[in-house]
């Protein structure tokens, strides 16, 4: 079956007919660690104006371990360009880690500090935590929670892995944000350091086939080291 149209690129991927300037771009997950940062990390480096960024990372969870915030600077912007909105001690989604500290997240606070970077004409990249349904708010909802609040055009682009088991989920939330209202602009593809199998080659065409005519991008392997 001929799927033409379906393109597939590689990061450093920045390009404005799939990101087009004016709408925040979220930057989501099909779980955890599956690859934002770098996504993120790629389009600080591949942005045509970098001085126009400002990147939010909406929670960051996990004290021990790298903080998001240190990897979007090596990538090459200053601390006045990122705005971390939670943080929490203990790496679990961020309803579980604010509440074990007695705090909550705010959805319309985040939304309140994404408008006003929005509308202060910057370019606004916005990575979630976990996945599309991991629990953020104190009511057990997720990230969709800001998308209803934004009031401002957004794009999503979609992470996941080209790996073993990642049929099932990568379709499935595809799938959620569709019927929400949210389809992706890009399903994102990040390879895990070390992984060569037969269904690690096979997914990306699979899931090109099967999601047409969604644009696919692979993110190079050295970068996802």
């Amino acid at each position: 079956m001929s799927r033409k149209g379906s393109s597939t690129q590689s990061a450093p991927f920045w390009d404005d007919s799939l990101f087009p300037e004016g709408p925040v771009l979220f930057v989501v997950g099909t779980d955890t660690g599956v690859g934002k940062t770098l996504f993120v990390e790629s389009l600080i480096r591949s942005a045509p104006d970098r001085n126009r960024l400002r990147i939010v990372k909406a929670a960051q969870t996990g004290a021990g371990e790298e903080r998001d915030l240190d990897r979007y600077l090596r990538a090459g912007i200053s601390h006045e360009q990122v705005w971390e909105g939670y943080s929490f001690a203990r790496p679990l989604d961020p309803m579980t880690a604010a509440r074990l500290e007695g705090r909550f997240v705010d959805p319309d606070f985040l939304a309140d500090r994404i408008r006003h970077l929005h509308d202060g004409g910057y370019r606004v990249i916005v990575e979630g935590s976990g996945g599309i349904l991991s629990p953020f708010f104190p009511d057990g909802t997720g990230i969709l929670s800001i998308f209803l609040r934004l009031g401002r055009p957004l794009n999503l682009l979609l992470v996941s892995h080209p790996h073993l088991g990642t049929l099932s989920g990568t379709l499935a939330a595809v799938r959620i944000l569709r019927e929400e209202g949210y389809p992706p602009r890009a399903l994102g593809l990040c390879p895990r350091p070390g992984v060569s199998d037969l269904a690690s080659t096979l997914n990306p065409e699979t899931l090109r086939t099967l999601l047409f005519p969604l644009p696919v991008i692979m993110l190079s392997p050295e970068l996802s080291d």
